[in-house]
């Protein structure tokens, strides 16, 4: 997933307001971030759970683990950061009231293979699941990974939005929603083809823009999917 610049993430903060927004009250709660890379997205949900709530993030990446808790150090920032495992959560049934899988604004190199029943094993009856992903509905070439990769785009999840419905109906979750945060995304890609000159990465922002089989909002989409424990 490519790392975005200051100006990309302004762009891209309506997800973050939408998660906090659905996930809403958060004060006093308990929340979980699952791959939570660099810490930004338990940064961001502290300041909303206030002195009384705890937000946790779990992460696989020993690199990024260490430099999340270097910058709750710093930030003076009451959160907590434990390292990941590949299949499940370390934590009880019913221990948090969201979870917030954040995969689109600040991505993790290592995410989890975690699927959404382990998810929803652990949130407390009326708890939100919150979660983004970037999918591809079609095979896709070597050549065409290779070419996206170049740009940064290194993962893609192969699934349908049809899928994410049926993952999170068997994992038990109500008022399941699926948002096509696709148009944002492509905003954000134009905006960084115009100002990469790398000669290298031409063939990748034309497969992401132009082409007519996987461009974006074709075969490649930004998805926001959300759904709730039963009470």
């Amino acid at each position: 997933m490519p790392i975005w610049t200051e100006r990309e993430l302004k762009a891209l903060q309506p997800i973050l307001e939408r998660m906090a927004q659905d996930a809403s009250p958060l004060e006093g709660k308990r929340a979980l971030v699952l791959c939570s890379a660099a810490g930004d997205v338990v940064f961001y949900l502290a300041e909303r759970v206030g002195p009384n709530g705890t937000v946790i993030g779990l992460e696989l990446n020993e690199a990024l683990l260490q430099h999340a808790r270097i910058e709750a150090h710093k930030r003076n920032v009451s959160v907590e950061f434990h390292k990941a495992e590949m299949y499940s959560i370390p934590f009880p049934d019913e221990s948090f009231d969201a979870l917030i899988s954040e995969f689109v604004v600040y991505p993790t190199p290592e995410p989890t293979l975690i699927g959404q029943p382990e998810m929803a094993r652990v949130l407390k009856p009326g708890g939100w699941l919150l979660l983004t992903d970037v999918i591809v509905t079609k095979p896709l070439s070597e050549e065409a990974r290779a070419a996206l990769r170049a740009i940064g785009l290194d993962y893609l999840c192969e699934a349908t939005p049809e899928d994410f419905r049926e993952w999170m109906d068997e994992a038990g979750l109500v008022d399941v929603e699926i948002h096509d945060w696709t148009p944002l995304l492509r905003q954000v890609w134009e905006q960084r083809r115009v100002s990469d000159r790398e000669s290298g990465h031409q063939a990748g922002y034309a497969l992401l823009l132009e082409d007519q089989d996987f461009r974006l909002g074709e075969a490649i989409f930004y998805l926001y999917v959300r759904g709730r424990r039963p009470a």
